[in-house]
């Protein structure tokens, strides 16, 4: 790893246990990607400026709804049904992916709103 300037590591690594980043990001994101915490911290630091390092918990939080959608993508096989065969249009995917959406913001389970795409899908695959 790049080594830096020692006052740039500290103002980095306060920002990094600061607020709630250390809790809500670095530490579940370490332990999903079974990177030690330390290590991971370091990358960020490393790899990040002082600017995104700040950000950290704003963008990994608007990055959840995007994750998201591309989970359901993936586990609803849309990206071929829509984008490959082109049996599902692109407004009954949108309007599909708002539905879906709305759901999980209302706060019902994934496995729950994933199981009401699969309806969703079988009607629109029928239509």
């Amino acid at each position: 790893m790049i080594e830096m300037d020692k006052d740039l590591k500290t103002m980095k690594s306060r920002i990094i246990h600061s607020f709630r980043w250390e809790k809500d990001v670095i530490v579940p994101l370490s332990d999903e990607l079974k990177i030690p915490v330390k290590e991971f911290e370091d990358i960020l630091m490393d790899k990040l400026d002082m600017s995104s390092l700040e950000a950290l918990h704003s963008t990994y939080e608007s990055a959840k709804p995007k994750c998201l959608m591309e989970k359901l993508n993936c586990d609803l096989k849309l990206c071929w049904f829509v984008d490959v065969l082109g049996i599902i249009n692109n407004d009954d995917y949108f309007d599909l992916k708002s539905k879906l959406m709305t759901k999980i913001a209302n706060g019902e389970k994934y496995d729950g709103v994933l199981e009401f795409g699969k309806k969703e899908v079988y009607k629109l695959l029928k239509k």
